[in-house]
C-alpha cells in the first residue's frame, strides 16, 4: 500500500511529493520534486508525523 502527500506554499515555490511503500516487511519512504526527476531522497527508516 502506498500513501502520497504533496504540498506547496502560497506562491507555489515548494514542490514535493511524499510516498510510502510496503516492500516485504520493510516500509520505504521517498521525498521527491515532481518537476525534477533527479531530486529525491529515499529511506527505509520512517517516523510518523503530525500535520
Amino acid at each position: 500500500m502506498a500513501s502520497t502527500h504533496s504540498a506547496e506554499d502560497a506562491d507555489g515555490a515548494i514542490r514535493e511529493t511524499y510516498e510510502e511503500y510496503d516492500v516485504g516487511d520493510t516500509r520505504l519512504a521517498m521525498i521527491a520534486d515532481p518537476e525534477n526527476e533527479h531530486a529525491w531522497i529515499q529511506s527505509d527508516q520512517t517516523e510518523p508525523i503530525e500535520q
